[in-house]
């Protein structure tokens, strides 16, 4: 299958992810957003949270906060 194949097929998602600011690989942190979740709901302080995240997925911890208002806000 040819590339313009795989954008003509998913145009419209890939069209509301743009649209909505959205990044390709925003779904590598899914699984650092789930653990945050549970961590806050653990009421672990933000930025330990914050800190261990960022050590356990090799990011800056600006880069954490960044997805984490990413990836909570409402679409």
């Amino acid at each position: 299958m040819k590339v313009v194949k795989m954008l003509e097929i998913g145009r419209e998602l890939l069209k509301f992810m743009s649209d909505n600011g959205l990044r390709r690989d925003d779904y590598l942190f899914i699984g650092m957003y789930h653990e945050y979740e549970y961590r806050r709901r653990m009421h672990e302080k933000y930025a330990v949270t914050v800190e261990e995240l960022a050590s356990k997925y090799k990011v800056s911890e600006t880069t954490v906060k960044r997805l984490i208002r990413r990836l909570s806000r409402e679409v």
